[in-house]
């Protein structure tokens, strides 16, 4: 049996991009889930045993430049017919076994019609994280029965001030064009820089392994559904595929003596991420960690400057660190 996560929610970005007029929705429930698809096998396994045409209607995803990135089945159902939708991983080899099950099914008489639809392959990527992050949000996701935190939690309009003042000062002194850059945000907690930076900013993504923290920011609107994913940042670069202008991380998690090489991880990830030319805003509470954070930075070959941010009004952003690759 395969749940049918989301079942609540409103008419969603990916049913509105594949023009289905049916609820839409995916097997997997995370990222993790999406790039190892052992749920997708298995309901894949079962439809290839299926006599022909038991399946009504299949469509076949490509991109813009008509690269094959997923497909969708149609599903008979008593409370209403549904599809489940199948983005293919990024992973050369799980691809290929997902495709395989996908072409036996498709090319075996077992659907009744098989359509293509081409979509814009990064907003096919933000109805994805739309999805999940609304199903998580809602309690689809996980068997959570925590309170939702209040919003005060998730929103700091002092802090906001003075992240956007350190940005915007660090853009006049190195003539950064904000406005037209996208932006990666690790370590984005439940939102509450993000609200700061987002306005400057042409795009954020932002990240967090920690989806109780992401539940709660999406709730709050702090963070937008299809711009945020719940994902460990020391694997980074096997759920994000493109480069961004500007990688960015407020008051990241305490550093101390037993997780350094877990943070020596996430920043060397966060450079894979960063265009050439593309620039770091880093921020952590203590002289201490900041000490860390450039060292592990200057022995990858990025020399940056140690800014004192220290504030009497609160206690966020203490420290950063700021460099251009």
């Amino acid at each position: 049996m395969y749940k049918m996560v989301g079942a609540n929610l409103s008419r969603m970005l990916l049913q509105k991009m594949l023009g289905f007029r049916e609820d839409a929705y995916l097997i997997e429930s995370s990222f993790e889930g999406l790039e190892v698809d052992l749920k997708t096998l298995d309901y894949l396994d079962k439809l290839g045993m299926l006599p022909d045409k038991s399946i009504d209607s299949a469509v076949r995803i490509f991109d813009k430049e008509g690269s094959s990135i997923g497909v969708a089945f149609k599903n008979k159902y008593e409370g209403g017919d549904f599809w489940f939708v199948i983005p293919y991983p990024s992973a050369r080899a799980a691809r290929q076994q997902t495709e395989r099950l996908v072409n036996h099914v498709l090319d075996g008489g077992i659907v009744a019609s098989v359509k293509k639809k081409r979509v814009a392959s990064l907003e096919f990527k933000r109805a994805i994280r739309e999805y999940l992050a609304l199903s998580l949000a809602e309690g689809a996701l996980c068997e959570c029965d925590k309170e939702k935190e209040p919003r005060s939690f998730a929103y700091n309009e002092g802090r906001n001030k003075r992240l956007r003042s350190l940005l915007e000062r660090l853009a006049g002194e190195h003539g950064l064009k904000l406005g037209e850059m996208e932006a990666l945000e690790i370590c984005c907690g439940n939102g509450m820089s993000t609200t700061a930076i987002k306005p400057l900013f042409k795009g954020v993504l932002s990240i967090d392994n920690d989806k109780c923290e992401v539940c709660n920011g999406v709730y709050h609107g702090t963070l937008e559904p299809a711009d945020v994913m719940v994902i460990d940042a020391m694997r980074l670069t096997d759920y994000v595929h493109e480069k961004y202008d500007a990688v960015l991380g407020f008051m990241l998690g305490t550093i101390y003596e037993f997780n350094k090489g877990i943070w020596r991880m996430v920043f060397e990830e966060s450079v894979k991420a960063l265009k050439d030319d593309g620039f770091l805003l880093l921020t952590v509470n203590t002289r201490e960690e900041m000490g860390f954070v450039a060292g592990v930075f200057k022995s990858m070959g990025i020399k940056g400057e140690v800014i004192d941010n220290q504030s009497k009004d609160d206690i966020y952003d203490g420290w950063a660190f700021f460099a251009i690759k």
